[in-house]
């Protein structure tokens, strides 16, 4: 039972996550022969200010509201 995990900032719509949920699972079907029913993709948006790389965030903080 392959999973697989997107993580990505946010901002991706509905049918950008269809066609790279289906394109995953294809190559999966394609190169280890598992049945598509048991190959789950799961998409984790993230926001930038919360994904750093070499110790520094991509986004700058959330707006406090008063």
């Amino acid at each position: 039972m392959p999973v697989v995990r997107v993580s990505w900032f946010e901002g991706k719509n509905h049918e950008q996550k269809k066609k790279v949920a289906a394109e995953i699972t294809e190559s999966i079907v394609r190169n280890t022969g598992t049945d598509a029913s048991y190959i789950y993709v799961i998409f984790d948006d993230v926001t930038p200010s919360d994904w750093a790389s070499a110790g520094k965030l991509f986004g700058t903080p959330p707006e406090v509201e008063n």
